[in-house]
C-alpha cells in the first residue's frame, strides 16, 4: 500500500479514535450532570428516547426490546468490546436502531474500527440483520472494499444489497491499479454496470490521488470509454474537499480546454461563488471571452444574483462579449423575474439597446411567460434580434396557448411570425 493510502487510512483511524474518545467523555458529563439521587444516569432510556422508538411501558414486547437496547447500550458505553461476535451484535443493532443519533453514529464507528479481512463477513451478517441501510450501508462497502479488494468486489455485485459500487470505492481507494486494471477487464456479470462502476473507479482513486484520478478522466475521455463530463465532476467534488475552492480552481485551469473543463470549472464555480463572491467573480471573468466556460460564467452570475441581482446585472453586463455573457443574463433575469418581476422590468427599461438587452428581455420572458404571459410577449416584442425575438415570443405564446387557446388564436391572427413558429406555439409540450 502507497505513503498516500497509508495517509488516508491512517487519518480515518484517527478520526475513529477521537470519536470514541468523544463518546467516553459524552458518557463521563452524562454521569456527572446527574442529580443526588442518580435518577439521570445515561444507561437509563427517557421519555423522549421511547417515544422516538416508538416504544409504550404497556406493551410487553415493547419493553423488553427497550430492556435489550439498554443492555447494548451498557456495554457499548461501557467500552466492552471483546466479546467478538456478541460484541458486533451490539454495535450493529445500536447502529441501526438506537434512537440517540449520537450513540447510532459512535456505536458504528467502533463497529468499522473493529474490522479485519478475516471477520468482516460475520461482521456483515450483523448489519444485514440489524437492518443497517443508507449512508452507513455505504461506509461499511466502502471499508469492505478497501480490506477484500477484488474478492470484496465480486462477492458485493452477487449480494442482493446494494454495495458494489461502494466497495468498488474503497478497494479503488486503496489499491488503484487493481481497481482500474478490473475496470478494464470487466467480467460479464458487471458489463451492464459499467458507467457506474467507472465513476466508482474515478472517485477511489482521486480519494488517493486527484492528479492520478485527472489522467485516468482525461485518457477515458481520449479513448472514448468514459464520459468525461461526468467523471471529472467526480474528481472536482474531491478536489474541493481536500484543497478547497481556490486550490480546486486552480487545479481546474490546468484541464485541457473544452466540455470536460467546463464541467470541472462549472462544478468549482458553485463552490467558489458561495464561499467568495467577489473572488469568484474576477476569477470567471478571466474566461468570460472562452465558450467552454459560458457555464462557469452562468453559474457565478446566479450565486452573485442571489445576494443581489442589480449587482450581477451590472457584472455581466461589463463583462466582455461572449457566450458566457448571453447565457449568465438570460439566467440571471430568468431567475430575478421570479423573484421581483417589478425591479427586473425597471432594469431592462434603462439598459440600452443591445444585444445584452435583447439576452436579458429573452431570459426574463421565458421565466415569466407561465405567470404572466400576455406580459413575457409584450417584453419579447421589444427584441431587437430577430431570431431570438421569434423564439422567445414562441415560448411565450405557448404559455398562452395552454392557458387561453382561444384569446391566443386571437393574438395569433395579428401577430407577425412564420407558420411553422405559429404551429409550434399551438402545439405547446407538456410542461414539466
Amino acid at each position: 500500500m502507497s505513503h498516500k493510502s497509508l495517509m488516508v487510512h491512517g487519518a480515518w483511524l484517527v478520526a475513529v479514535v477521537l470519536a470514541f474518545v468523544l463518546g467516553g467523555l459524552r458518557h463521563d458529563s452524562g454521569k456527572n450532570g446527574a442529580g443526588t439521587d442518580g435518577a439521570a444516569s445515561s444507561s437509563a432510556p427517557t421519555k423522549s428516547a421511547r417515544a422516538a422508538a416508538g416504544l409504550g411501558d404497556s406493551d410487553r414486547s415493547a419493553g423488553d426490546a427497550m430492556a435489550l437496547r439498554r443492555s447494548d447500550r451498557d456495554g457499548f458505553q461501557g467500552g466492552d468490546s471483546s466479546r467478538g461476535k456478541r460484541s458486533w451484535e451490539q454495535l450493529a443493532r445500536l447502529s441501526a436502531r438506537d434512537p440517540d443519533p449520537i450513540t447510532r453514529r459512535l456505536a458504528f464507528t467502533r463497529l468499522l474500527e473493529s474490522m479485519t479481512p478475516e471477520n468482516v463477513l460475520a461482521i456483515r451478517e450483523e448489519l444485514v440483520a440489524a437492518g443497517v441501510e443508507g449512508e452507513q450501508w455505504r461506509d461499511f462497502a466502502y471499508r469492505w472494499g478497501a480490506l477484500g479488494g477484488r474478492e470484496a468486489v465480486e462477492m458485493a455485485a452477487t449480494t442482493p444489497e446494494r454495495d458494489m459500487n461502494a466497495a468498488l470505492t474503497g478497494w479503488a481507494a486503496a489499491d488503484p491499479a487493481a481497481a482500474m486494471n478490473l475496470l478494464a477487464n470487466l467480467p460479464e456479470n458487471m458489463q451492464g454496470s459499467r458507467e457506474s462502476l467507472t465513476a466508482s473507479v474515478v472517485e477511489g482513486i482521486s480519494h488517493q490521488d486527484t492528479a492520478l484520478a485527472t489522467d485516468f478522466v482525461l485518457r477515458m475521455t481520449a479513448e472514448g470509454t468514459g464520459n468525461g463530463e461526468r467523471l471529472i465532476d467526480v474528481v472536482a467534488r474531491q478536489a474541493l474537499r481536500e484543497g478547497g475552492h481556490e486550490d480546486a480552481a486552480r487545479w481546474s485551469e490546468t484541464l485541457p480546454d473544452g466540455p470536460v473543463k467546463a464541467a470541472a470549472m462549472d462544478r468549482v464555480a458553485g463552490t467558489y461563488v458561495r464561499k467568495d463572491p467577489e473572488a469568484a467573480a474576477e476569477w470567471a471573468q478571466g474566461f468570460a471571452t472562452n465558450d467552454y466556460a459560458a457555464r462557469v460564467i452562468e453559474e457565478v452570475g446566479d450565486g452573485l444574483a442571489r445576494r443581489d441581482p442589480v449587482a450581477a446585472a451590472n457584472w455581466l453586463e461589463n463583462l466582455p462579449e461572449g457566450r458566457g455573457q448571453i447565457v449568465g443574463l438570460r439566467s440571471v433575469f430568468g431567475d430575478w423575474e421570479d423573484r421581483d418581476p417589478v425591479a427586473a422590468g425597471e432594469y431592462l427599461m434603462n439598459m440600452p439597446q443591445s444585444a445584452q438587452r435583447d439576452s436579458a428581455i429573452s431570459g426574463f420572458s421565458q421565466g415569466y411567460a407561465w405567470q404572466d404571459p400576455r406580459t413575457a410577449i409584450a417584453w419579447a416584442e421589444d427584441i431587437s434580434d430577430p431570431g431570438l425575438r421569434q423564439s422567445t415570443l414562441t415560448n411565450a405564446g405557448q404559455a398562452f396557448f395552454r392557458r387561453d387557446p382561444k384569446a391566443a388564436k386571437t393574438w395569433l391572427a395579428n401577430i407577425d411570425l412564420p407558420p411553422e413558429a405559429k404551429k409550434a406555439i399551438q402545439n405547446p409540450p407538456r410542461r414539466r
